[in-house]
């Protein structure tokens, strides 16, 4: 019958467990033949040719199988007891040297790692009994001798329980560790990943209704304008996650020409050949463009921009060039959030990168890249 513990639960814990059964089986088995093999030099070779045979026959049964069969495997110790009369003649000096009581300790100790505390105790008891009465076969009138040695045995088994529950507890302790750094590390992705979604919605507003507005609230466009109210249906529509984006692999190209049909100024997109990429980078990078040109209307003082794409083996190149009037990038305020949130950053949330170059008097560019 099986005595063997459930499986613990942490990694760490189930880890040690099986460890610890690895080798409380190799120890006991190389422990256990050796001091087999001893009654080759103190007994009959007949009978120690016998014993040793017997033991490693049911060592190789023991080895992958030795937590549903402790229940045998004490019986097959406590014959070895039973018989130490005649395989061991040093039982009856009552002393260490004995190797059936090498035996008994050894499947005590190692039984220990094998089962709960109940059976190993009830175990251990039988293999004591299994010595003292095979003492007492051995030596009728001095069997009491061997005591001492029965406790000894059970000290043994003790400190043996006393030890795998020590590392145990150790085990749990690096588990608990880990779980609460897993914890950490699964808030501080859940509260990145928060704050990315906010970063986002924030630059899809400013590229939408508060462009829109903005547009509207400066002047730049009456309100009278025929593509006005469909570009503000289509801000509804981003905002409220309606937007339909497309799956698999796009056209680059095609995004930007629908980019440059809704800027407010004129576009020129400069592009030799098709440019497939994935959605998500091709989305970035065109909202990334159409704020490129929001901010040409808002303050180059032009009204016509070149937007030109490219690619160069696995890495794609955007730019947005006006003829501006330009300005100093390092004096944008930090709360402007047109290049910070809506260029940069977005850009930089697809592993990609976004350089302004521009000074006043000498027009603006802004180059994206990606690199897949």
């Amino acid at each position: 019958m099986p005595v063997d513990q459930p499986t613990p639960g942490g990694p760490a814990e189930r880890e040690v467990e099986r460890a610890g059964r690895r080798y409380a089986v190799i120890v006991r088995t190389a422990v256990l033949l050796s001091v087999a093999s001893l009654t080759l030099f103190t007994v009959p070779l007949d009978r120690s040719v016998a014993v040793v045979l017997a033991l490693a026959s049911w060592s190789a049964f023991y080895w992958g199988r030795a937590s549903r069969v402790l229940v045998l495997d004490t019986a097959v110790i406590a014959v070895l007891c039973l018989g130490a009369r005649w395989i061991d003649p040093v039982v009856l000096l009552h002393d260490s040297t004995s190797w059936v009581l090498v035996a008994v300790s050894i499947t005590a100790v190692c039984h220990q790692w094998l089962c709960e505390p109940v059976p190993g105790f009830v175990l251990t008891v039988v293999l004591i009994a299994a010595y003292l009465a095979g003492s007492a076969i051995a030596d009728p009138g001095g069997w009491t001798a061997s005591l001492p040695l029965g406790l000894w045995t059970l000290a043994e088994a003790g400190l043996s329980r006393g030890l795998r529950v020590l590392v145990r507890k150790a085990s749990r302790a690096v588990d608990r560790g880990t779980a609460v750094g897993e914890r950490v590390r699964r808030e501080a992705e859940i509260a990145a990943a928060r704050r990315a979604d906010e970063r986002e919605h924030l630059a899809t507003m400013h590229d939408t209704a508060a462009a829109t507005l903005l547009a509207i609230g400066t002047g730049m466009v009456t309100g009278r304008e025929p593509w006005l109210a469909d570009r503000a249906a289509r801000d509804l529509d981003v905002l409220a996650g309606r937007a339909e984006l497309p799956e698999g692999q796009v056209d680059l190209a095609e995004l930007l020409d629908e980019v440059a049909r809704h800027s407010p100024v004129d576009a020129e997109i400069r592009v030799t050949e098709p440019i497939c990429l994935p959605t998500r980078p091709a989305v970035a990078l065109c909202r990334a463009a159409g704020e490129a040109l929001e901010n040409v209307a808002r303050h180059a003082g032009v009204a016509s921009a070149v937007v030109t794409l490219c690619r160069t083996g696995d890495s794609v190149r955007l730019e947005v060039t006006d003829t501006g009037r330009g300005f100093d990038p390092a004096a944008v305020p930090a709360q402007r959030h047109g290049l910070s949130r809506s260029i940069v950053d977005r850009v930089a949330r697809i592993g990609g990168t976004a350089v302004v170059r521009s000074a006043p008097g000498s027009g603006t560019t802004v180059e994206l890249a990606w690199h897949g």
